[in-house]
């Protein structure tokens, strides 16, 4: 045996030592493998489960499980809203409030202070209307928006009543004629 080898409660140090610190040559706790093992074991039930006998669910079979959840969990949701009013409130009070909502949710931006249009937004004082005349096609406009021109949707900042609120305000303004503007877009309403 050489020098450099030692003996230390019948395990053998190899000439492992730094500082003074010498190494011993001891395996891992049984805890430690115990955890491992099943680990290895679990590890290849599941590969077998899964992959080999195609018994489990896939990533995709999982999607559609959970899409068909978020599914019927809108459609209740849109189940559960109020029904939409069939005609613009003559309210003072509600049509004051969708004012304020023109003003907060700065629609004024695209459709003017006056809701007269300007360069990226149609005028909504004149008779003529690019996506529907009557209410519901206002409140549908604002609740999905039109995407394609780039209004933005609506239907998860604002409630339904206050929607009906905006576009009570919106068709109270037929007809005011402010200044400046933009020529009639879309189809003459009745």
């Amino acid at each position: 045996m050489s020098d450099d080898v030692k003996y230390h409660k019948g395990k053998i140090i190899e000439g492992h030592d730094f500082d003074g610190i010498e190494e011993l040559d001891n395996p891992p706790p049984p805890w430690l493998m115990y955890i491992f093992y099943i680990s290895v074991i679990f590890a290849v039930g599941y590969w077998i489960y899964f992959h080999m006998t195609d018994s489990g669910p896939s990533q995709y079979d999982e999607l559609n499980q959970e899409l068909a959840i978020v599914a019927k969990a809108e459609a209740s949701r849109v189940a559960d809203l109020p029904p939409a009013a069939s005609s613009a409130s003559t309210d003072p009070a509600e049509i004051a409030a969708g004012k304020a909502m023109f003003a907060e949710k700065a629609c004024f931006a695209c459709h003017g202070m006056n809701a007269e249009g300007n360069a990226i937004g149609p005028n909504l004082t004149d008779g003529n209307w690019i996506n529907g005349c009557d209410f519901t096609d206002i409140v549908r406009t604002i609740r999905n928006g039109v995407p394609a021109k780039g209004m933005t949707p609506y239907k998860d900042q604002l409630t339904q009543s206050q929607t009906e609120q905006l576009a009570s305000f919106i068709l109270s303004l037929q007809g005011s004629n402010p200044a400046n503007a933009k020529d009639a877009q879309g189809v003459a309403c009745p």
